[in-house]
């Protein structure tokens, strides 16, 4: 009886295209999306910006505009779509070691420029104009030779002004592949999204009387709900591992990155397991609770999508306000991305095995709660 009503729950699951679309098509579109949004890197990503930037020919303006031109940014005098406007008071020599603190640089940003943005051609801008200030001062005070060509006078400015040597990164995580920032998020998003599909199996059940009809044969329904949560669990089982092998594997061949290794697979089936319990005993609890599609889809979905914000699938975590990050630490999401995220790097301690902690915790709960729902449910059904 087990397998049959297991392969019952398959064979509605994937009859139904929405179901298969949510499940597997849409959290692969948003690995792909996301994962080819953060591949471009830092310098491609400055080559595209253009800075309006207006100079009086003065010789201090001239050497502000090539330092800002060697972090590559478009440099021209009448950019109306550019990212920034930049205005340069005159005199700038003068002003620039009087003691007077006064503003000698505008800029203005466009609209459209975010402010990741802002703050990035802000911070070259401070460093370009760094970069002039000790220029001008050593070749005031003569400890820079006026006769040298100036490219030569600005190698030997940027060569005192590089601090990499001085800086030591520990455990760095730049040569990860991109996928490790986006795949473990919104493989974790698809997941979770298996309360549509229960929640639309257990709504035509109660529709079309199979429940109802159930409760004359001698059947306890309670095994039955389990049985049905068995299948959709294995099933998630399986949603887990081929998100895994696509994310892992398929999308970086598309955007022309390495693939991420398979070093820790035990691991990686221990993460499944866990993760894809909480996110069917997560949807048990939705799907006893709603009443009609309307109501599966609003709450089931509009909860995911809520969890996923809570928890730094769609703004970094690190970058959001205090209070929404301690919100986070109590999201099933959150602590399912982060044993993805464990497997991915190959650093699983002691957060990623309480967070396997919590998600059973949480698993064990949901489920309890779960079957005290059905069976509410259960006895609100009678024949129309």
């Amino acid at each position: 009886m087990i397998l049959q009503s297991i392969k019952k729950e398959f064979i509605l699951v994937f009859s139904d295209l929405h179901s298969v679309a949510v499940l597997l098509l849409m959290p692969v579109i948003f690995m792909l999306i996301m994962t080819f949004a953060m591949s471009e890197r830092q310098d491609d990503m400055i080559q595209n910006l253009q800075l309006e930037f207006k100079t009086n020919n003065e010789f201090e303006q001239s050497l502000f505009a090539q330092y800002l031109g060697n972090f590559g940014y478009q440099l021209s005098p009448d950019m109306p779509k550019a990212s920034a406007s930049l205005l340069l008071e005159s005199n700038l020599k003068q002003q620039l070691f009087s003691n007077q603190q006064t503003p000698l640089i505008q800029i203005k940003f466009a609209s459209s420029t975010s402010p990741a943005i802002q703050a990035l051609i802000n911070q070259h801008v401070q460093l370009a104009f760094a970069r002039l200030k000790l220029h001008l001062y050593m070749l005031d005070t003569g400890e820079m030779e006026e006769d040298l060509p100036l490219q030569k006078q600005m190698a030997q400015i940027n060569q005192q002004t590089d601090t990499t040597e001085y800086i030591h990164v520990a455990d760095d995580n730049s040569t990860l592949p991109v996928v490790t920032y986006s795949v473990p998020s919104w493989l974790i998003f698809g997941v979770y999204f298996i309360v549509l599909p229960i929640s639309v199996t257990l709504l035509n059940e109660v529709q079309n009387g199979t429940l109802i009809r159930l409760k004359t044969f001698p059947l306890n329904l309670q095994h039955y709900f389990l049985v049905k949560l068995l299948a959709f669990y294995l099933f998630s089982i399986g949603q887990f591992l081929l998100l895994s092998v696509i994310g892992w594997r398929l999308i970086p061949l598309l955007i022309d990155l390495p693939p991420v290794p398979y070093k820790h697979i035990w691991e990686l089936l221990c993460t499944a397991l866990v993760v894809s319990l909480a996110a069917v005993s997560f949807a048990s609890i939705i799907a006893t609770l709603v009443r009609s599609f309307e109501q599966a889809i609003v709450l089931g979905g509009g909860v995911n999508i809520i969890m996923a914000a809570l928890s730094g699938f769609m703004v970094p975590l690190d970058i959001m306000p205090t209070a929404l990050q301690q919100i986070a630490q109590f999201s099933p999401m959150y602590w399912s991305a982060q044993l993805v995220k464990g497997t991915m790097y190959g650093q699983f301690n002691h957060e990623h095995w309480m967070s396997i902690i919590y998600l059973a915790v949480f698993a064990t709960i949901s489920l309890t709660i779960s079957a005290l729902l059905f069976s509410r449910r259960l006895r609100e059904l009678s024949w129309n």
